[in-house]
């Protein structure tokens, strides 16, 4: 993602409750809402950036979510419009207003890349259980099959299997986690308690 413009500190934010943008997964949006079309027409005019929030029970967001940026966009007859929103990194919320659209001051989570090989043999295990999971001849499971023989970081790892996961809780369990080992290890019980679902 080397082109893209330095992140903001302030960015416009979409508030979803249970919706969680994983870096690099790519997330559909359909932008129907007045304050999100001015939103969104005001991030492609200029850095393409905008924020995905949860929304917490007492009506607040969560302090941790994501920033992306839009990577295709279709504006239809009714005004509303279809994005690809794709995600970037992890962020840190701060002080939410609303008006004209919400809008969020943030900090960029800082996360190693760099692989640890002590995880090696859980990056394994993760493998070996995903294909498991999804051992049904899908497109997911093609997907799966060209991640995992790819070379990544292990949070790039984690962050695209997490994104595939069906269950809203486990997958926004996962993208606040920041330790990269306790990551990997949720993840790996996520899928285990999947496959032995069924």
């Amino acid at each position: 993602m080397s082109e893209l413009p330095d992140f903001p500190d302030t960015t416009g934010v979409m508030i979803l409750p249970w919706t969680s943008l994983f870096p690099s997964a790519m997330l559909p949006l359909h932008i129907f809402e007045e304050r999100y079309r001015v939103m969104c027409n005001h991030a492609l005019a200029g850095n393409r950036m905008f924020a995905i929030a949860h929304a917490a029970d007492d009506g607040t967001i969560a302090d941790i979510g994501s920033l992306g940026v839009i990577r295709a966009a279709v504006t239809n007859e009714d005004a509303t419009s279809n994005l690809i929103l794709q995600g970037v990194h992890r962020v840190k919320f701060d002080v939410l207003t609303m008006e004209p659209y919400p809008q969020t001051s943030l900090s960029i989570l800082s996360e190693s890349q760099d692989d640890d090989p002590s995880l090696a043999p859980l990056r394994k295990k993760i493998g070996e259980v995903c294909c498991r999971a999804f051992d049904k001849e899908t497109d997911t499971l093609h997907y799966l099959k060209k991640h995992l023989s790819a070379p990544a970081s292990d949070s790039a790892f984690t962050d695209v299997i997490s994104s595939i996961l069906t269950d809203p809780q486990s997958r926004r369990a996962l993208l606040e986690e920041l330790d990269i080992k306790a990551r990997m290890q949720l993840l790996l019980h996520s899928l285990e308690h999947d496959s032995a679902a069924g």
